[in-house]
């Protein structure tokens, strides 16, 4: 392991140290973890099934991206859960090697391909986020700002292919075999037609359930509004593009959401206490959608063709 890697990884650590001291002496563990007692058990199960569609539907974007056979989604499904998790725990999006690699030893698909559609499942996760949580949180104040940001939207959305072929055209003016090779793969991208809506369909879905799990579990467990809960959660899993964080995102998740909550001006300890509570609650998620994962890929195993 080279010097800069092993300084990341003792900063990750003691970042984690850090944020485990201060909820113990902010809250208190015990309280902290307790506290779920409270949590009502039909509304908890409803919670935990949102969160596992939204896994589950994840795995559906991967179909529908590559055009991959049905019979074939129990190792999408391992594949997507494998992923997530591995994201979740790593640092600096570290885990999104997992995706290429995966995909290629279980459906044969090159690298350049499959991590141009990772990327552009990403800028999609990125305008989904946004636009979702802004037009919840704008909704309150003004039912006519959540329209305008609704059209705003799809406007960008039709724009997606227009700036692939900027792209490609850019990536063309370089005479080097493996930027032509990125330009070939760009340029394969579904970013108009049916296709493309049925991917930008499933990205939405995929961001409906899983902010819906997790307001679920904020406005059970706080006083939030929901324009407060709304921009703290957002605001929250942005921090996972953050370089430095601690390990399993600790202390960068607990306190972008914090951070977000002060523009409301509330009360710091109560915003870490369901902060905390949030992030344990993705974890946990986390695990159990990749055991899950793994038991339906052994139990519904199918070998055949990707296409």
């Amino acid at each position: 392991m080279r010097r800069a890697q092993l300084l990341k990884l003792l900063l990750s650590v003691v970042i984690l140290l850090i944020t485990l001291a201060v909820v113990e002496y902010q809250i208190g563990w015990y309280s902290l973890l307790t506290s779920w007692q409270g949590f009502d058990g039909a509304t908890l199960t409803l919670l935990v099934v949102l969160s596992l569609t939204s896994n589950a539907l994840r795995a559906l974007r991967i179909k529908v991206s590559f055009g991959l056979p049905s019979t074939r989604y129990p190792q999408m499904f391992y594949l997507s859960t494998n992923h997530n998790l591995l994201n979740n725990l790593l640092p600096m999006r570290t885990g999104e090697v997992a995706f290429p690699v995966l995909i290629k030893r279980y459906f044969g698909i090159g690298v350049v391909h499959s991590s141009s559609h990772l990327l552009l499942y990403r800028l999609l996760d990125l305008v989904a986020l946004l636009s979702v949580a802004g037009i919840l949180a704008l909704w309150q104040f003004s039912p006519w700002a959540s329209l305008g940001l609704a059209v705003i939207t799809v406007l960008g959305l039709l724009l997606f292919n227009q700036g692939k072929r900027l792209v490609v055209w850019l990536l063309g003016r370089f005479s080097h075999v493996k930027l032509a090779k990125l330009a070939q793969a760009f340029s394969d991208l579904p970013t108009r037609g049916g296709h493309f809506g049925a991917i930008v369909i499933t990205t939405y879905a995929v961001w409906l359930t899983k902010l819906l799990a997790f307001l679920g579990v904020v406005l059970q467990l706080s006083q939030l509004t929901l324009a407060q809960a709304v921009t703290s959660v957002a605001v929250a899993d942005l921090s996972s593009i953050l370089p430095i964080h601690g390990v399993a995102g600790s202390g960068t998740f607990e306190a972008a959401f914090v951070l977000a909550g002060q523009f409301y001006a509330i009360d710091t300890t109560a915003l870490l206490k369901v902060a905390v509570q949030l992030h344990l609650f993705l974890l946990l998620m986390s695990f159990v959608a990749f055991v899950l994962g793994w038991l339906v890929a052994k139990v519904f195993h199918r070998e055949g063709p990707v296409s």
